[in-house]
């Protein structure tokens, strides 16, 4: 086995200046690659989060406000098929309708 022990006041050969030189350099890329991937890795997008939550938060309410209003249009669409009262009310109240011979009375205030 050789064995050769250099000391800081020899000089190097150039082969080991360069071999030197190319590893202090791949170091460094080495670093410059690795920490980017670490930040992209370890970066907690926690206003992205936020975004979204409250984005979500938005659709669920709107989603809830449709879904009343479709189930009372789906309600008031059962009595108008199967309720004859319901019928005759509506057309009493917001057509202003009235069977032969019935006098109606309105009496509204004033100012309105």
């Amino acid at each position: 086995m050789n064995y050769r022990e250099l000391r800081v006041s020899e000089p190097q050969s150039r082969w080991e200046s360069w071999v030197r030189a190319v590893l202090k350099v791949g170091r460094f890329t080495l670093v410059l690659l690795v920490v980017p991937v670490v930040y992209v890795l370890c970066d907690n997008p926690i206003d992205e989060q936020l975004v979204m939550r409250t984005r979500l938060d938005q659709i669920r309410v709107e989603r809830d406000t449709l879904k009343a209003e479709r189930d009372k249009l789906l309600r008031r669409m059962e009595w108008i098929k199967g309720d004859n009262a319901y019928l005759e009310t509506a057309a009493r109240d917001r057509l202003n309708l009235q069977k032969q011979g019935e006098y109606v009375l309105r009496f509204e205030e004033e100012g309105q």
